[in-house]
């Protein structure tokens, strides 16, 4: 399966929130990779009936992450990144797009603490 490209961080995509960088700091990387397994495996391993409004907006990076990387639905992952809708993601597929998900969240919590440490900064003059 080849790597999923990360989108670009255009001022409309979702970016993490205080809420979101409390909850990873406090269930790691790991924990959040799991929770993201858990969630697709919920979400999209089947072609879901109401495709395109089984996965919410906003209340978990997850998700976050799913609209920000056009994986919130199966349309969208077939769009995306060619992973062929109607029929259940092999474990390779489902891999992928974890992978690609912890990797948005990683890359916008390190823009969070850097804009976070910035902001301090800024404050000391």
């Amino acid at each position: 399966m080849r790597r999923l490209e990360l989108p670009g961080r255009g001022k409309d995509m979702p970016r993490l929130d205080q809420q979101d960088v409390k909850l990873i700091k406090k269930i790691g990387i790991s924990g959040l990779k799991e929770q993201t397994q858990q969630i697709l495996e919920l979400k999209l391993r089947q072609q879901p009936e109401n495709d395109g409004k089984q996965t919410p907006k906003a209340g978990n990076p997850v998700y976050k992450a799913m609209h920000a990387c056009r994986a919130s639905s199966r349309q969208e992952l077939s769009r995306a990144h060619r992973i062929p809708a109607g029929k259940e993601l092999t474990d390779n597929q489902v891999d992928s797009v974890v992978n690609l998900l912890t990797r948005w969240i990683a890359r916008e919590y390190n823009f969070y603490i850097e804009e976070e440490d910035r902001q301090k900064s800024l404050s000391q003059f």
